[in-house]
């Protein structure tokens, strides 16, 4: 489907309008990635609190003493409770990668959405020969149109 026509005597006004719904369109999707990154960059961290906290109520019952006269724990429990640390640590590590990486692209998509406003700050209307060759397109345009009134009207040719 072509796009309307402009009104007449607003042709470059036309244009710069539409350019610039482009760019808010741009612009918007900009802005929408940067929203969705910067929420899995919150569930990231967050996801690192719940595994610092399950460390260490981890380590606090393994270090409590229940009173039942338990000297120590058994070598197999400790084994057990170092791996339950490290996977925990590995998580913690993981995540925090997972926000400095969500940190990074949100701070890409800014630097994107500011040089986009800064394009369209600095957008100028259209360059000499295409002023030119729309001027001598409007030329033969209304040659047209003056030929067409003078033909003859009605059925019978000159």
């Amino acid at each position: 489907m072509a796009p309307p026509a402009p009104p007449p005597g607003r042709g470059r006004e036309f244009e710069r309008e539409r350019a610039r719904e482009g760019d808010d369109l741009e612009r918007a999707g900009l802005l929408e990635q940067l929203t969705a990154t910067r929420r899995w960059a919150y569930f990231a961290t967050f996801l690192a609190f719940l595994a610092a906290a399950g460390a260490a109520v981890a380590i606090a019952f393994a270090l409590q003493d229940d009173g039942r006269g338990r000297s120590g724990a058994s070598r197999s429990s400790v084994r057990a409770l170092r791996e339950d640390v490290d996977r925990l640590e590995s998580q913690v590590s993981s995540a925090r990668a997972a926000g400095q990486d969500a940190e990074s692209t949100a701070d890409s998509l800014s630097s994107r959405v500011d040089d986009l406003e800064q394009e369209v700050s600095s957008a100028k209307g259209p360059d000499e020969s295409s002023q030119r060759e729309l001027d001598q397109l409007s030329q033969d345009l209304d040659d047209l149109k003056q030929q067409v009134d003078d033909l003859p009207r009605g059925g019978s040719s000159p």
